[in-house]
């Protein structure tokens, strides 16, 4: 009895060889790029093109998502050997709040398992997080002028908003236009849905902690989709 299917594996390797990609990306990118962290925390999200290849939960969640959990612990400003902590990754991760991206890896590993089934939903939920959230944080610090909440400004919010909106449209084209994904419940008003959801992950950004942003927001997104029967 084999372990792996043919879509198992094909899946385990477009996910690696896109993180290595994207690590590979933020280094050369270091020298040009403040925040090269934050360039891994967008761009991480480009995984949910590559979520409808595997045939089996277990092994989406638990070999293409769970072990960057430990890799990313030992790796942040916190891990106590000296070697793994500048490192490559290493010097990533401590580029920001030291275990923001290991609970980046919690959520994914989570959601991968519980909305295997529905990987529309699940790619929303991981798509608010990176693109959304990131792009926030990105124009924010950048561009951000009007503070309405502390640490929270007009234009980084409406950064979170036009990129999930836009990214929850790219999604469901290549879900349900391009490969043809039968799971889940594609919304009959796309573009209406997009904005919905876009205003509510603005409002949720809002209101979460910069400290748990990347466990809180894909959790509860996640949730609130599977609620709708999305």
């Amino acid at each position: 009895m084999d372990i792996f299917t043919q879509g198992d594996i094909y899946g385990l390797i477009g996910v690696y060889g896109y993180v290595i990609f994207v690590i590979l990306f933020a280094r050369i990118m270091h020298d040009y790029v403040k925040n090269s962290r934050k360039i891994v925390h967008i761009l991480t999200g480009g995984i949910v093109f590559f979520w409808w290849l595997f045939d089996t939960d277990w092994v989406m969640a638990g070999l293409a998502a769970f072990p960057f959990i430990p890799i990313l612990l030992f790796t942040s400003p916190a891990s106590p050997i000296k070697g793994l902590r500048e490192s490559s990754v290493g010097d990533i991760t401590s580029r920001g709040h030291p275990y923001g991206l290991v609970m980046y890896a919690i959520s994914w590993t989570i959601i991968a398992y519980f909305l295997f089934n529905d990987l529309f939903a699940a790619s929303i939920a991981i798509a608010s997080m990176s693109f959304g959230d990131g792009m926030g944080d990105l124009i924010g610090r950048k561009f951000g002028k009007l503070e309405y909440v502390p640490h929270r400004t007009v234009e980084g919010s409406i950064a979170v908003f036009a990129a999930t909106t836009i990214s929850i449209i790219i999604i469901g084209w290549f879900y349900f236009d391009m490969i043809g994904y039968t799971g889940g419940t594609i919304p009959e008003m796309m573009p209406l849905f997009a904005v919905g959801i876009g205003g509510f992950v603005t409002c949720l950004e809002a209101i979460t902690p910069g400290k748990i942003d990347n466990l809180v927001i894909p959790l509860v997104v996640a949730g609130f989709l599977h609620t709708l029967g999305v």
